[in-house]
């Protein structure tokens, strides 16, 4: 049976080599084009040198800024909860590039500690995943004078970012000119 085999794979694998080397000639005489593709071409070609003429006199289209807003003031951004811990940091990173905006963001209030262990400093954040798991949060400190709102309350605030030196560390503050408590609450743990 071993002999009938090998003569026969080896027939149908001269024959499949065969048959693949008489595609590649058919394909390969199939290359010239004809006149009439060459008139075609030739045709499209002063069609791109019209449309490349007219574009040239069509405005350019002015950069966006790096900060996009929803609201119609290009110094204000809105922080979105899909993009949220991603925004923040971008701000801190690159803070030169937002220090004289206004940021709205939405977020859990709560009473930070302070260096000396005392549960006073206020902040806004949401949790998001942090090197032990999903125990993270990104948010800002909070540099406010008017009535804080209850631990855990959903809030909106409107403000202008600072960076203060602490130390050794850089903390992310926001000058707060409106707090809003919101009814509805938004996502409490965002990955992005």
């Amino acid at each position: 049976m071993k002999r009938f085999l090998f003569p026969l794979c080896t027939l149908i694998f001269a024959c499949m080599l065969s048959g693949c080397q008489a595609k590649a000639k058919v394909s390969i005489s199939k290359i010239e084009p004809s006149a009439q593709q060459l008139q075609t071409t030739y045709a499209l070609e002063d069609i791109l040198e019209k449309d490349s003429a007219a574009s040239q006199q069509i405005p350019a289209v002015p950069e966006r800024p790096v900060a996009t807003s929803n609201l119609e003031n290009e110094d204000v951004l809105e922080i979105s909860e899909k993009m949220y811990l991603t925004q923040i940091h971008d701000i801190f990173l690159n803070f030169s590039d937002y220090e004289n905006k206004t940021i709205v963001v939405e977020g859990m209030y709560g009473l930070l500690f302070n260096p000396e262990g005392i549960q006073n400093v206020p902040a806004f954040y949401r949790r998001g995943p942090g090197c032990c798991g999903n125990d993270g949060w990104g948010g800002f400190l909070l540099h406010y004078d008017g009535t804080l709102p209850d631990e855990n309350a959903w809030i909106r605030v409107t403000g202008t970012p600072e960076i203060v030196e602490n130390g050794s560390f850089q903390d992310l503050y926001l000058n707060v000119s409106e707090l809003q408590v919101l009814e509805t609450r938004g996502e409490e743990f965002v990955t992005q």
